[in-house]
């Protein structure tokens, strides 16, 4: 069996956010907690927030089948779950800012996820400028409530943030999603 490189410097990263600052864990105490060296660390991600970043799109990598067979709410429901079970590491990832956000990459996820999926099960002409307008504005403010939401603390219980995401959602993409 092949060893998953990438999945032990995420599981390095997130203990080391248990441990201390996330913004204060090094690549160098990333391989260090691994036992390799940082040119290996350096073949698999960019930096450190590539690694953050490459956590957080792999906790939605199963969801996604999720719309499908248990339908949206089930699809937000994983995503607030997921973040819960490694809270640490999600809050504090969501409070580095800068140049290469994690609010970056989850506005990316979110609107290239939807606008993906509209295409793939009913063509491009579903897509109208009033369309693809709502769901870049959804994307943004699912975006800044789920960061926020992190940043607070995850107070709020993942079946409530589910239903509020799932509430939010613009009817002209939610008649798509919800119709298979």
């Amino acid at each position: 069996m092949a060893i998953n490189v990438k999945k032990l410097f995420a599981d390095a990263i997130i203990e080391l956010s248990n441990e201390k600052p996330l913004k204060k864990v090094t690549v160098t105490d990333i391989v260090n907690r691994v036992g390799t060296g940082r040119q290996t660390f350096y073949n698999h991600f960019l930096d450190k927030n590539d690694l953050i970043f490459w956590i957080f799109r792999r906790t939605l990598r199963g969801e996604k089948k999720l719309i499908e067979s248990g339908g949206f709410y089930a699809y937000l429901l994983s995503i607030y779950e997921n973040a819960k079970i490694n809270q640490p590491f999600f809050t504090q990832a969501c409070h580095l800012e800068g140049q290469n956000s994690l609010m970056e990459t989850i506005y990316n996820q979110t609107y290239c996820y939807y606008k993906d999926y509209l295409v793939h099960h009913f063509g491009d002409q579903v897509l109208s400028e009033e369309c693809l307008y709502a769901l870049a504005f959804n994307a943004h403010g699912a975006s800044n409530m789920y960061v926020q939401w992190a940043r607070d603390g995850m107070v709020i219980p993942p079946k409530d943030m589910a239903r509020y995401a799932f509430n939010s959602t613009p009817e002209c993409i939610k008649q798509y999603i919800l119709s298979e």
